[in-house]
């Protein structure tokens, strides 16, 4: 178990599931953008949601590829819970699976995935986790599938710290009102949400360009960043090789 999932509680889950749709910039778009650049898997491919929470993604990922599976992974009982419950009109194509991401256990899979994704999660893992991961997602991959990450990256200078700062909280609040749900921008506050106005050392983003080389180096190919806002970045790359 990673330090950050040690100091995640399922407080912070029901607090998620609550006010998740506040605190996220642009989530339906985030979830567009994902499922947009994962290429279209073969019928009855499987895809893995790391750290699925309540299933937002996986839903998205569910609707965008009906003949796909889905798998969403969380070390939160809440979350996988919430997610079951949310996603049961899916049937057998939805499942999950209790884990932890800095572990190598679950990298480890009968049947390769086709797109392994994840949502406001990887930064957790320091430069060395998040390198591991991508060189065993890498290998776990079947060929012409995908890993696709939406996370918070570390801005290389003070000026991208602040405007992450600000663009951040200019978009709960605007969702907040926007909602007619001004709580839940006190609420934002009030948890110390945001990364860039309240540093936690357990919170481990990296610089979207080193991550890039990364999954370079992991063997990964059209490697890019297809959106960034608020600190909030979607990137990610192909397994070359036909399915």
């Amino acid at each position: 178990m990673t330090e950050s999932e040690q100091d995640w509680t399922e407080q912070d889950s029901a607090d998620f599931i609550a006010y998740g749709k506040y605190f996220v910039p642009d989530r339906e778009v985030q979830a567009d953008v994902v499922t947009s650049v994962v290429p279209r898997p073969p019928a009855g491919a499987r895809i893995l949601d790391l750290c699925c929470g309540q299933g937002r993604l996986s839903e998205a990922l569910l609707r965008a590829f009906p003949e796909a599976h889905v798998t969403g992974l969380d070390i939160s009982k809440t979350m996988l819970s919430s997610a079951e419950q949310e996603l049961a009109g899916f049937g057998d194509r939805f499942r999950t699976e209790q884990f932890d991401l800095g572990a190598a256990d679950w990298r480890v899979r009968d049947e390769a995935p086709w797109a392994v994704v994840s949502s406001l999660a990887v930064h957790h893992l320091d430069a060395e986790g998040k390198q591991r991961l991508f060189a065993d997602t890498h290998r776990m991959l079947r060929p012409g599938g995908a890993l696709v990450l939406a996370d918070l990256i570390d801005p290389t200078g003070p000026l991208g710290v602040e405007l992450a700062r600000r663009m951040w909280d200019e978009s709960v609040r605007r969702q907040s009102e926007a909602a007619g749900a001004p709580e839940a921008y006190e609420k934002f506050h009030e948890l110390q949400w945001s990364h860039y106005h309240y540093p936690d050392p357990l919170d481990r983003p990296s610089p979207l360009g080193d991550q890039l080389q990364w999954l370079r180096e992991a063997g990964f190919t059209q490697v890019d960043a297809y959106w960034m806002k608020a600190g909030h970045a979607i990137f990610g790359g192909i397994k070359q090789g036909e399915h």
